[in-house]
């Protein structure tokens, strides 16, 4: 998506800049409090109802398609290879805009019973927000709070240790002092109410990435058009920005064992966990044609997976090297591994693959106009348990059971 582009006082690419805040261990102040507020809006009452549960129970059969895919691979969904269909549950419709516009659905983050959806405006304009919901006993979506950021868009979001954490993009920056676009929204999180915004000022125009961890307590940020990584630390509520590295058009972020990796189009590489300082650099093999695309996930034996507007390509952490790569027919927007199985969210489609022998073996796959018509885009696709949710831009979040045959 193209926003107004935002100039920033250019810095050498790779070189290291670290902020030490002294507020990182100071109550936030009554400015801090109220601007926060301001850009984030919270609504803990009852939402206006969005849930539609038309065609409830409708199922869908994953489909091989090995004629869209790479010669090598052998697909066969008929097979107990992934024995599954997907059973509609309802979906939630967007979030209007200021405009009474569709907005765009993004992202979603689970946390205990409860899920949130992230949102923005498509195109030129701002404005955004975050629906939580929880599944009833039947598996149907709830909406139970919201929040809005009218004069924000966000692009993605996370969550861990009691809070959520909002990627966002913010076109009044200026307006509450934050030296760019790219900030984090923290929201504290109890029950099905939302309390405490805070809002942390990043670098750059976007915000591409936002991930919690729980092995070391602190969030890292990603941020592109004159971004980098940043990794905010918390002393008790309050968060701080206490890191920064420069890195051109970040990505995505992921946890590998004890290292903290960022992808782009063309690259990837580590960052210290405390400092961001940057270790190992190297190109991708085969980089994407966009420097915008370039998802990426780790494997559990560390290794990595990273999508382009090419492939899903498996790539060995240690020496770089290509394991293996398949066409998935479609730019890679999400790649999430689930126990053994991988879910790629691309174009309309939700496909499911394994790796076996350090191969890509694509099992089956999901096209959503075939059954629900029109058009799709599947930016997210998360699979909790036996429940799956993809997020499809102004269509709306979609909930399935994933149900054994």
């Amino acid at each position: 998506m193209l926003k107004k582009r935002f100039l920033l006082v250019a810095s050498v690419l790779f070189s290291t800049t670290i902020y030490s805040c002294k507020k990182e261990t100071q109550d936030l102040t009554a400015v801090e409090l109220d601007n926060a507020a301001k850009i984030i809006k919270i609504n803990n009452s009852n939402v206006a109802n969005r849930v539609d549960l038309n065609n409830e129970g409708l199922v869908l059969n994953f489909q091989a398609n090995a004629a869209t895919l790479n010669d090598n691979v052998t697909t066969d969904a008929l097979t107990p290879a992934f024995p599954y269909q997907l059973v509609y549950k309802g979906k939630i419709a967007p979030q209007v805009g200021v405009n009474n516009n569709a907005l765009s659905a993004l992202e979603v983050s689970p946390y205990g019973n409860y899920y949130a959806i992230a949102y923005q405006t498509p195109g030129e304009a701002y404005g955004g927000g975050v629906d939580i919901f929880q599944l009833q006993a039947s598996g149907t979506p709830q909406l139970v709070s919201a929040v809005s950021t009218t004069e924000a868009d966000v692009t993605c979001l996370s969550n861990g240790n009691g809070r959520l954490y909002l990627g966002m993009d913010l076109e009044t920056h200026e307006n509450y002092n934050l030296p760019a676009p790219s900030v984090a929204g923290i929201i504290k999180v109890e029950g099905n109410s939302l309390t405490q915004a805070q809002v942390v000022g990043l670098q750059g125009y976007s915000t591409k990435d936002i991930k919690y961890n729980e092995s070391n307590g602190k969030l890292y940020a990603a941020s592109a058009n004159n971004g980098g990584i940043s990794i905010i630390s918390f002393s008790g509520q309050t968060a701080t920005k206490t890191a920064f590295q420069s890195y051109g058009e970040v990505k995505s972020i992921t946890f590998s064992n004890n290292d903290i990796i960022a992808t782009n189009g063309y690259s990837y590489a580590t960052f210290n966990p405390t400092t961001a300082v940057i270790g190992n650099y190297k190109h991708w093999i085969i980089p994407s044609n966009q420097e915008g695309i370039g998802s990426v996930a780790s494997t559990p034996n560390g290794n990595f997976l990273f999508g382009n507007n090419y492939y899903l390509i498996y790539v060995d952490k240690s020496s770089n090297a290509v394991l293996h790569q398949v066409d998935v027919a479609g730019s890679i927007n999400s790649i999430s591994i689930v126990n053994d199985k991988i879910y790629i969210s691309t174009g309309s489609s939700l496909i499911v693959a394994q790796i076996e022998n350090d191969k890509i073996k694509i099992l089956a796959r999901i096209h959503f106009p075939t059954t629900f018509g029109g058009s799709f885009n599947v930016l997210k696709s998360r699979v909790i348990g036996s429940t799956v949710i993809v997020a499809c831009g102004d269509r709306g979040t979609y909930i399935f059971d994933l149900k054994k045959i």
